[in-house]
């Protein structure tokens, strides 16, 4: 579906930060931004969002650069109405993405990985901090356990396996174009999370957090045209609004 325009300025005018951030200076994270739209508190652990996509959401926000991070604004509105019953559903999208994508990008086609381990540079050297960090081991057993095993946080744990391995590697590729892929992986599997149970999810952006955002961005905009940015107060909340929207602590 199209984006709401009002959305598309509100996403030119705040930054994605990797850290909860702070609404009325228009810095957030992912998951703090998806807070701010439905109405919640400030805080990176919205009640509305599946915890399946909040813990891949929140690792690779805080590892992507920045020209990178922001192309997860879109998805804030998105994750809004996600904690519905279906993460069981997104935990085995994780386990055959894990399996099946991931990690066949990250040993390069090769078979056990020794394809990469014989390359030389960052890549390589990712491969065998995989071995001395465990995480090639844990990724196996959790793998393991996702074919029998349908514990409650078992979903979570394969959102955080499969964020890490996506930014060790993007972090460690050699170029920016290598390392795209890596990030491109990481929005794709993303996007799909949210995909799980769209066709039902009513929309979930608060109006009076839409309108508080727009005039937030619009009062800095105006105040930026004068030259004077750094003594631009954050618009008063609207009537009802948590008194944190002001910029207090």
């Amino acid at each position: 579906m199209p984006e709401d325009p009002r959305l598309e300025r509100i996403y030119e005018g705040i930054e994605l930060v990797g850290c909860v951030g702070n609404p009325a200076a228009r810095t957030m994270c992912i998951m703090s931004f998806v807070a701010c739209l439905a109405g919640e508190g400030r805080t990176d652990a919205p009640m509305t969002a599946s915890p399946v996509i909040r813990a891949f959401a929140i690792i690779i926000n805080d590892r992507m650069p920045p020209e990178v991070r922001r192309r997860l604004k879109p998805f804030a509105p998105r994750i809004i109405g996600t904690n519905d019953g279906l993460d069981e559903a997104r935990t085995e999208l994780l386990r055959r993405a894990l399996a099946e994508e991931v990690l066949p990008l990250v040993l390069g086609g090769g078979d056990a990985g020794h394809s990469l381990a014989r390359r030389r540079g960052v890549l390589g050297r990712a491969w065998i901090g995989l071995f001395k960090g465990g995480l090639r081991r844990r990724i196996a057993d959790l793998l393991d356990q996702a074919a029998y095993d349908q514990r409650p946080d078992l979903g979570i744990d394969l959102a955080h396996a499969t964020g890490e391995i996506l930014s060790l590697y993007a972090l460690e590729a050699g170029n920016s174009e290598e390392g795209g892929r890596f990030w491109g992986k990481a929005i794709e599997i993303l996007d799909r999370l949210c995909n799980v149970g769209a066709e039902t999810r009513a929309p979930g952006v608060r109006p009076d957090r839409l309108e508080w955002l727009e005039r937030t961005v619009a009062t800095h905009e105006r105040v930026v045209g004068r030259g004077d940015a750094e003594l631009a107060p954050p618009p008063p909340p609207p009537p009802g609004l948590p008194t944190w929207l002001s910029g207090a602590a």
